[in-house]
């Protein structure tokens, strides 16, 4: 890899920090007397603030930086997920491991699914004066931020309008049902 995969000005979504900016793409060394490696300088839109270094040459951390999805993407994503199911794993340990995974991969059907997976449970918890437990409440904020950042920003929207897009898209009645 060369590089030049991704151009400097251009958006990419790398791993669980979302949408990022590429800010530049140079030869560096960050210890005097190592060898210069190519890397991406990113920078998060929701913590600009922060910058990430990411070394062209490591396929592990090149492999979390994608480009963002397209409108059409998007929209078949919520259509072919319509009528799937995703199961409540009740071993808390396995569910967490599991959870960890689809997130670190990113927007994705089987996102959606958990997503919409840890929403139903938590209405269940609801109707029985339960709460979900945190773990699945990080999990379930941390994945709509992460779906919400994207389509935002690849549908021009803000993202407390993602939810009513999806909706929408999946013709389902317009109220508060987790995105």
């Amino acid at each position: 890899m060369d590089g030049e995969r991704f151009e400097k000005g251009s958006y990419v979504v790398y791993g669980t920090n979302g949408i990022c900016t590429v800010e530049d793409v140079k030869l560096m060394s960050f210890a005097s007397g190592m060898e210069k490696n190519m890397y991406y300088i990113l920078k998060p839109l929701s913590n600009p603030s922060s910058t990430i270094f990411v070394p062209v040459k490591n396929e592990e951390l090149m492999s979390k930086m994608r480009d963002p999805m397209t409108k059409e993407e998007i929209d078949r994503l919520l259509m072919e997920m319509r009528d799937k199911e995703f199961e409540w794993e009740d071993d808390r340990r396995f569910r967490a491991e599991s959870f960890h995974d689809i997130l670190t991969r990113g927007v994705h059907q089987e996102m959606m699914m958990m997503i919409r997976c840890i929403y139903m449970r938590k209405q269940e918890l609801s109707e029985e004066g339960r709460k979900l437990a945190a773990t699945d409440t990080n999990t379930l904020k941390a994945a709509e931020k992460l779906v919400e950042e994207e389509f935002a920003h690849v549908l021009g929207i803000k993202p407390e309008e993602v939810g009513k897009y999806i909706r929408k898209t999946l013709n389902m009645p317009d109220e508060d049902t987790g995105l």
